[in-house]
């Protein structure tokens, strides 16, 4: 094994496999990264970070990829930061990005008091459930990330220090349910969601935003649900739920902080070379996954999917086709990976991911 691989290339390179998309999705996130850095070098602020999610978050970034951002501001509210916004949203489109949806939830300024403090109840509305979430699963932060790692390691520490079964349960088995169930009440406002837009848009990007809810928004809460059964399985966990005992909550959040730093599919991959996976279900998730970087990373296919929203222009779309080819062994090979093959996740699933 060279030194510094990843989880995915130590897989790649065990199954024998060639995820080209896969890679290349990885080296075009490198580069568009670098020139986000090199957009934001001088734009330093020690109570704000731009933060970006999407698939330049999850090292997934295709040709017609666009760009969610947020303005985080950890700190006083000043007029300087409506200017620094302002900033942003002309350096992007100066550089040509692609700019997010029309949902509202990025494109903005974004405070931590609400990220923080209104997890659950009336005031944490989908915008503020889906920013928080999201922070932790797939975000990344431009530049100056002082106030980023601030935000998230205080969302880490909500989560586990409001945990009382967590933090007081006499048994052996040690899984953050507060964050779990807000991932599980996330992943269902993005499904409830996707139906809300069909009607709302009149179909637009209907296809689109289907293949993006079968593979990549699956993929991170997929990813969220290993985080906090790792918490149990991972033997490098066993010190920090050790320290529970006595309250000390610092090495489960540091670790927690330390895993969700990875993304979404370099988790899977963890998974699928430290768990009791069989390889033919590792090839499955990968070769689906890696198929679909490849539809989006094609600029004919994706523009096929972003017109189609007709039932006949659907049933006339040869990249419709290959997408439903692609989601079903990846959602088969998802349900084998927490439900029929490694028997404690499997159990935990059951356990903690149900009821």
């Amino acid at each position: 094994m060279r030194e510094g691989q990843s989880s995915i290339e130590r897989l790649e390179s065990r199954l024998g496999a060639d995820w080209a998309a896969i890679r290349k999705a990885r080296e075009d996130t490198t580069s568009r990264r670098q020139d986000l850095d090199h957009l934001f070098r001088d734009r330093n602020s020690p109570d704000t970070s731009v933060v970006v999610f999407g698939s330049v978050a999850r090292q997934e970034v295709t040709s017609s990829s666009d760009l969610d951002w947020i303005l985080l501001v950890d700190g006083s509210a000043v007029p300087e930061h409506k200017k620094q916004e302002r900033e942003i949203e002309r350096a992007l489109a100066a550089g040509k990005y692609i700019e997010p949806g029309r949902s509202g939830v990025f494109g903005k300024m974004v405070g931590s008091h609400g990220l923080v403090h209104n997890i659950g109840g009336e005031d944490d509305l989908n915008s503020n459930t889906t920013r928080r979430v999201l922070l932790l699963l797939e975000s990344l932060p431009v530049s100056n990330r002082e106030a980023y790692d601030r935000v998230r390691r205080q969302i880490i520490r909500r989560y586990i220090e409001d945990d009382r079964g967590l933090l007081y349960a006499s048994g052996a088995v040690r899984v953050p349910r507060f964050f779990l169930n807000d991932l599980t009440r996330y992943w269902r406002t993005v499904t409830v969601d996707f139906v809300y837009k069909q009607r709302a848009d009149d179909d637009h990007k209907w296809a689109l935003r289907n293949a993006k809810l079968r593979m990549s928004r699956k993929l991170v809460f997929a990813a969220g649900l290993l985080h906090c059964f790792f918490c149990h399985l991972d033997e490098e966990a066993s010190a920090a739920r050790a320290g529970l005992r006595e309250l000390d909550l610092n090495p489960l959040t540091a670790y927690l902080e330390d895993q969700l730093s990875k993304p979404p599919l370099e988790i899977i991959a963890e998974a699928c070379l430290n768990l009791q996976i069989s390889d033919v279900t590792s090839r499955n998730l990968f070769n689906s996954y890696d198929r679909f970087l490849g539809i989006l990373d094609d600029k004919g296919k994706r523009a096929e999917l972003a017109g189609a929203h007709t039932h006949e222009e659907l049933r006339n779309s040869k990249a419709w086709d290959e997408v439903r080819e692609v989601s079903r062994p990846f959602h088969e090979s998802l349900i084998s990976l927490f439900l029929r093959e490694d028997e404690n996740l499997k159990n935990l699933t059951l356990e903690y991911g149900v009821f």
